[in-house]
């Protein structure tokens, strides 16, 4: 847990725990597999998401499980659809440090 408060501050390191087990309790199965539909699933951030998806991510790093799934619920569906995005390279890049190095040799 301690390795992902650098990468995910806030509560937002235990959403990335729980994320790496398979559970993702802000984002409902049919919106995650919606987020992935879309060809542009490694694009960034559109410009005009930003905004919210910084707001909600404040919101997953400070508030309460159930204030943070209802700030998801509130986005825009293309923020939304970014936020999930961003939400699944944190974990790839959260699994990816929890790998263990190979030793030196």
């Amino acid at each position: 847990m301690e390795k992902f408060s650098t990468l995910a501050p806030g509560r937002l390191s235990v959403l990335i725990a729980q994320g790496l087990s398979g559970h993702h309790p802000l984002f409902g199965a049919d919106a995650i597999r919606a987020a992935f539909q879309d060809p542009g699933v490694d694009l960034p951030v559109a410009p005009e998401d930003a905004g919210e998806v910084g707001q909600a991510l404040l919101a997953l790093c400070r508030d309460p499980p159930e204030v943070a799934r209802g700030a998801v619920e509130e986005l825009a569906p293309a923020a939304r659809t970014s936020l999930i995005r961003l939400y699944f390279r944190l974990l790839d890049r959260a699994q990816a440090e929890a790998r263990p190095r190979p030793a030196a040799h």
